[in-house]
């Protein structure tokens, strides 16, 4: 009986016992805008993207720009080799983003701060976030 109830401890150790950890999902970002001067409108490169769940993919994995006008969002992004393009009309209150990608809605939160620009949200039943930073 000892024998077995060794086997079964060693067989629970190496399986992870009862330890199930899911993947974690991808950040949320909060707190708008950081400085009255700052304003989202601008070039961004992106540095991270992050789709449903961590970890986060940085280039080489995902590169790409984000450009905001007033009234206009568009990201265009290599994302594993593959081409994607996040582009429509947004509108912001306080750090809430809606944009409106045509056939769906990606509604979050952003936050800008020292030229660093980051999104979460979901779009349709997929959660998305990205960070990217503005040049100089």
């Amino acid at each position: 009986m000892k024998l077995w109830s060794w086997s079964v401890v060693l067989a629970a150790t190496a399986c992870g016992g009862d330890k199930v950890t899911a993947p974690a999902p991808c950040d949320t970002y909060h707190g708008g805008i950081a400085a009255v001067s700052d304003s989202l409108p601008g070039s961004y490169t992106l540095s991270s993207l992050c789709q449903g769940v961590k970890p986060d993919l940085v280039p080489p994995a995902a590169t790409g720009t984000v450009t905001l006008t007033a009234t206009n969002f568009d990201a265009s992004l290599t994302i594993n080799a593959q081409q994607q393009t996040i582009s429509g009309t947004y509108t912001t209150s306080g750090e809430t983003i809606d944009i409106n990608l045509g056939v769906t809605q990606l509604t979050g939160t952003f936050s800008l701060a020292n030229n660093t620009l980051k999104v979460s949200g979901v779009a349709g039943t997929q959660r998305l976030s990205l960070v990217a930073t503005r040049g100089p």
